[in-house]
């Protein structure tokens, strides 16, 4: 085997340091690339996070909506006798459910905006994508996902849709 001859101009030293610089160059660029990396994670985690709280907000504004239409349907014969009165009774229902609706937002809105070395439950929503993830892998359905992971069928087809499409969020 035959060495390449390197002209006199560039002697040991010189190719020593010059393959120490592009060494260094190259940790430098990887460190920032892991850098970047580490960033587009926890966008991406705040993103899931952030969408899973949406999720169960509208979760419960749905049962809530489902609710009152169960109580209308079941009030309908009193509804038709005494329209005052059910006109009061769906105010009041409307005013319970805007408290609700506005407990349920300040609950949100705190936990988002706690340090994210203290959100406990982030990381729980994390470990349960990962599950999420690794079942759908596996090839297990997603109604038996929700089941397995004990989380709303909705939520589990919103999280696998943003995990497919994972360049539709910025």
């Amino acid at each position: 085997m035959e060495w390449i001859a390197m002209p006199e101009y560039i002697n040991n030293e010189t190719f020593s340091l010059l393959f120490d610089a592009v060494l260094i160059v190259a940790v430098v660029g990887l460190w920032i690339f892991w850098g970047k990396q580490v960033t587009q994670r926890k966008h991406i985690e705040q993103a899931l996070l952030d969408a899973s709280t949406q999720l169960q907000e509208a979760t419960l504004i749905l049962n809530q909506a489902l609710q009152q239409i169960e109580q209308l349907k079941g009030g309908a014969a009193a509804q038709s006798a005494e329209p005052a009165a059910a006109e009061r009774g769906a105010a009041d229902r409307r005013d319970v459910v805007d408290v609700k609706r506005d407990d349920f937002r300040r609950k949100v809105e705190a936990r988002v905006q706690r340090e994210p070395n203290e959100q406990v439950h982030g990381s729980a929503n994390i470990s349960q994508v990962a599950q999420m993830l690794r079942l759908q892998r596996e090839g297990v359905r997603p109604e038996v996902i929700a089941e397995k992971l004990n989380v709303p069928l909705a939520q589990i087809k919103l999280m696998l849709m943003l995990q497919s499409n994972p360049g539709t969020r910025a």
